[in-house]
């Protein structure tokens, strides 16, 4: 493959604003797509067993319900878990039906939608309602265009509680019951500090921490607050160090870290090097017990005996679905070829995965089609016919069904002429206030390529300017 030839500065800098374009275009693209699937899918109300499709609500308050399936395919299309692919979904649906001013505004180009999307979260994230939100809508949209994003962030807050002071006041009583401090996962011999105070009591702990840093040796003075809040833990225990304390853990270790002086993966904390647990364990009762790791002998009942599930949940740690995240052990334990009664030895490790709920009734219900060729490698194929193959180390897509006929947009290259109008790209039943800015789909595309150099044209709205664009060649091919 070639890389493109920019000879000067100005070409440097329009093939940088060109690239632009086509991120925004894309990004326009992936919008109307996700509507559109949302929009055709359709759920088989016919079918009533359990675990069957169902009509869900697609984002907040004003959004249309969508068949839950639907995102099944989007996730392996993006490239996303299933939880993502939801909330992708939930953001197109929320900025079309609760934010239409801004909208409008990103499928003409003027708006970036990962901005739009922000405006949107927080809009749905506060509680507003469908009228609400047309109010805060009214109120931000055009900003979106013509300020930058830090100055829109200073402003989100003060529109939401302009849009509806009632709520706001509800919010800051359901918050006052959202109090609690926590404490994180180890790392690096660390572990993080967060919570959510009264205002009142959040002000005098920043002040107290800043007195009790002026007293202490050091010269940055982030670090001497961070010592200044254990002062402040010792000296309501009234000793220094903490006082005795109980400890349950599961500590998992390779006989390498042993040796080697390596690292113990402490359950629910997090990873720490070996003299870390030490003065983490100081002056603690620990019980220890061993995780004994069965073989791979199959067994005749459809219950996974508990030895054979922390063996799964060891070779296979999260869900496997494509890109799947949650992890084993809060997932379901699925017979890869399904279980028949009274069949012997179908329960071994070579025929079970872990899934979640939802991907488990995607499996059974959804029409994605499993194999598991060798223990702990899965073939997914959904219901269009894209191809995935996921292991412990991740998710790739290894096939995808061809067109139905050959579109212009589908060829190799040399691009013929397009079609006259982007009709066939929307649907009948697509949104028609989308019809006119489906043309973001059709115009980064451009004129025909002519060999190997080609240009491409901004999407609509964007900023045009007199200079001549550069020609840049393009890759083209495979």
């Amino acid at each position: 493959m070639n890389a493109p030839v920019l000879r000067s500065v100005a070409d440097a800098a329009a093939a940088l604003a060109h690239a632009q374009d086509q991120v925004r275009a894309g990004e326009v693209a992936t919008c109307l797509a996700i509507a559109a699937l949302c929009d055709l899918h359709r759920v088989d109300e016919t079918v009533l067993v359990a675990g069957a499709e169902r009509w869900v609500p697609g984002g907040a308050d004003g959004t249309p319900r969508i068949g839950e399936f639907v995102a099944a395919e989007i996730a392996g299309l993006v490239g996303v878990s299933v939880g993502s692919a939801f909330g992708q979904i939930a953001r197109v649906l929320n900025l079309r039906h609760r934010h239409p001013t801004l909208w409008a505004l990103v499928l003409q180009g003027d708006a970036r939608p990962h901005e739009a999307f922000r405006v949107a979260d927080a809009a749905a994230d506060a509680g507003l309602d469908a009228a609400a939100c047309a109010r805060f809508d009214a109120m931000c949209a055009h900003a979106l265009v013509l300020q930058p994003w830090p100055r829109i962030k200073g402003r989100v807050d003060q529109w939401i509680l302009r849009a509806d002071p009632a709520q706001a006041a509800r919010r800051e009583r359901a918050a006052a019951k959202r109090r609690h401090v926590s404490v994180g996962t180890i790392e690096a011999g660390h572990v993080a500090l967060w919570g959510q105070l009264d205002a009142a009591d959040g002000i005098a702990l920043d002040d107290a921490l800043t007195r009790i840093a002026g007293t202490l040796p050091g010269d940055d003075l982030n670090h001497r607050r961070a010592d200044a809040l254990g002062v402040l833990a010792r000296g309501v225990l009234g000793q220094d160090p903490l006082p005795p304390r109980k400890a349950d853990l599961v500590v998992r270790l390779d006989a390498a870290d042993i040796a080697e002086g390596g690292v113990a993966a402490v359950e629910r904390w997090g990873h720490v090097l070996l003299p870390r647990l030490t003065r983490i364990l100081a002056g603690c009762t620990v019980r220890v017990r061993p995780v004994v790791v069965p073989g791979d002998g199959a067994v005749d009942s459809y219950q996974v005996p508990e030895a054979m599930r922390l063996t799964l949940a060891t070779r296979n740690p999260v869900d496997v679905f494509p890109w799947g995240t949650r992890r084993a052990d809060a997932c379901q334990v699925d017979h890869t070829v399904p279980y028949e009664a009274g069949r012997p030895g179908q329960t071994h490790l070579a025929n079970l995965g872990p899934l979640s709920s939802y991907t488990h009734r995607v499996k059974t219900h959804g029409g994605w089609k499993l194999d598991q060729p060798r223990p702990g490698e899965y073939r997914w194929r959904s219901p269009l016919g894209y191809e995935y193959a996921v292991t412990a180390a991740g998710t790739i897509r290894i096939g995808r069904p061809p067109p139905a006929q050959v579109e212009w947009w589908y060829r190799e290259s040399p691009f013929e002429d397009p079609p006259e109008s982007p009709s066939n790209l929307v649907s009948a039943s697509t949104d028609a206030r989308d019809l006119t800015s489906a043309q973001a789909i059709v115009s980064p595309l451009g004129p025909p390529m002519n060999g190997a150099t080609g240009s491409v044209s901004a999407p609509p709205g964007a900023v045009k300017s007199d200079a001549p664009s550069p020609q840049i060649p393009l890759p083209l091919g495979g």
